[in-house]
């Protein structure tokens, strides 16, 4: 990464700066309903959900200390999903589209997501690193694209049975599913 350093979460102080910045960019992460977490909440679901996740925090080479954006990494059964978010002064840095390369290379095979289709800069990063738009849902302002990406190592490809387990995370039915618009 040019701009950027990437520090793993592991201490409760780097929780809680990820509940910060989560907890701004509600409006923007959220294709579905996420709840505003207080440090409780957050600390808790930290506790119940840090053997699933591979979760860091990013801070700028030129801002050492000033943690400005968070990955998250929720691991699933043969692929991955990501949260990404950054503060919002940060927006239009240039730093999303280094968190998204960074996910892509850490989530080390194939990754299903959402976008909300208003969200311009991730719709434009994610069509720039290769995310396949395989469908949409929701209702106006809160139209969203559901996504998929192969993942960039060859040595661990998306198979059938997980591309089967990714469209059912999408809540996408594989029975009316076009397979030939996808790049396994």
């Amino acid at each position: 990464m040019k701009k950027l350093r990437c520090v793993p979460i592991t201490e409760p102080w780097q929780v809680e700066l990820m509940r910060c910045i989560y907890n701004e960019n509600l409006e923007w992460l959220s294709t579905h309903t996420l709840p505003y977490r207080t440090y409780e909440d957050q600390q808790e679901w930290w506790q119940k959900n840090s053997r699933q996740v591979k979760a860091f925090l990013y801070e700028p080479f030129d801002k050492p200390g000033k943690f400005v954006a968070f990955l998250l990494l929720r691991i699933r059964d043969g692929f991955c999903t990501p949260t990404i978010a950054l503060q919002r002064e940060e927006w239009g840095s240039g730093y999303g589209q280094e968190i998204v390369h960074d996910y892509i290379e850490k989530a080390d095979g194939p990754i299903a997501g959402t976008q909300l289709q208003n969200n311009e800069a991730i719709c434009h990063i994610n069509k720039k690193v290769g995310w396949q738009i395989l469908g949409e849902t929701g209702e106006g302002d809160k139209r969203i694209d559901l996504l998929y990406h192969p993942g960039i190592n060859e040595l661990n490809k998306c198979s059938e049975g997980t591309f089967l387990k990714i469209l059912e995370y999408l809540d996408i039915d594989p029975s009316t599913f076009d397979f030939s618009k996808v790049n396994i």
